[in-house]
């Protein structure tokens, strides 16, 4: 839960855009989660540990309600309940827009203008030739990994075709599929697939170690996109059962115009120093969860 929100708290624009329509999200009483999201925002410089805990609690609780995966002390995957945060504020959207009409103003739900892209998947049939496209909304995309490669090259290999079993009208029983970027977000959230099930059903960790880079060039049908990498959800342990979720992000004085390479890693209660070349390194074979910022 730590790791999956310092990582969302990196992104300034992201938080800016809840603190701009607070007058409307402050009406809701349905509002709780983005509420008590902020208040995370607000306490994160405190010294009062007691204070934040209880804040955490509260957050944990809230977000229970409509995922009781996370209600318990059962150890959780942090892509789960980073995607269970963002599909949580995004299905309030409607209720805000109601409640921001009838007050005169506008919602814009910052999950929406921040972190929601469209990715197309095309099938074609092998036989006839016929093609069919289907449109996924996503707040964030999962990756095969590639050992020793960068994550242009997981994108690339998302790219790739790949055949189908598929009955068509034509009697044909063979298509392929393709999937393309149809638009970019402001943030692009790259999950990793770390985890796999063996032949007996077990859940392994894989451990290739990759590329990180920091900048990524990305391809849609409607345009192409530099982003800076900003942020890193790593996960630390051997087994697929257990482990550690630490968070890397660009510290919150580092400005783009002048970067200074300074970063944090937040280890729970511990804060640390460090920077982006380091974690780059030295997250090889952990990193988990990529938030990647799009440039000016």
């Amino acid at each position: 839960m730590n790791s999956s929100l310092q990582s969302l708290l990196t992104l300034e624009n992201f938080v800016k855009d809840f603190q701009r329509q607070k007058q409307v999200w402050c009406s809701a009483f349905d509002a709780q989660l983005i509420r008590k999201f902020m208040r995370i925002r607000d306490a994160r410089t405190s010294t009062d540990s007691y204070s934040k805990m209880r804040l955490l609690q509260s957050f944990k609780e809230e977000i229970s309600v409509k995922a009781p995966e996370f209600r318990g002390c059962e150890q959780n995957d942090a892509h789960e309940f980073l995607t269970s945060i963002l599909n949580q504020i995004w299905t309030l959207s409607p209720l805000l827009q109601d409640i921001a009409a009838y007050m005169g103003t506008g919602y814009t739900c910052p999950v929406e203008s921040n972190l929601v892209f469209r990715v197309e998947n095309i099938r074609t049939c092998k036989s006839c030739g016929t093609q069919s496209r289907r449109q996924e909304v996503l707040t964030n995309l999962s990756l095969d990994l590639v050992p020793g490669g960068c994550v242009e090259d997981m994108i690339q290999e998302y790219h790739k075709e790949t055949m189908l079993e598929y009955k068509c009208e034509c009697g044909g029983r063979t298509s392929c599929q393709k999937s393309y970027f149809k638009t970019l977000p402001k943030v692009l959230i790259l999950h990793l697939k770390r985890f796999c099930f063996t032949s007996s059903y077990k859940l392994r960790k894989v451990q290739d170690s990759i590329k990180l880079e920091r900048e990524l060039l990305v391809s849609s049908k409607e345009d192409d996109a530099c982003y800076s990498l900003v942020s890193i959800v790593s996960h630390l342990g051997n087994c697929g059962e257990a482990g550690h979720y630490i968070c890397d992000g660009v510290h919150p004085d580092d400005h783009p115009d002048e970067p200074s390479d300074h970063w944090l890693t937040f280890n729970d209660a511990e804060i640390s120093g460090t920077t982006g070349g380091s974690v780059c390194e030295q997250r090889k074979q952990t990193a988990y969860i990529l938030f990647h910022k799009r440039q000016e």
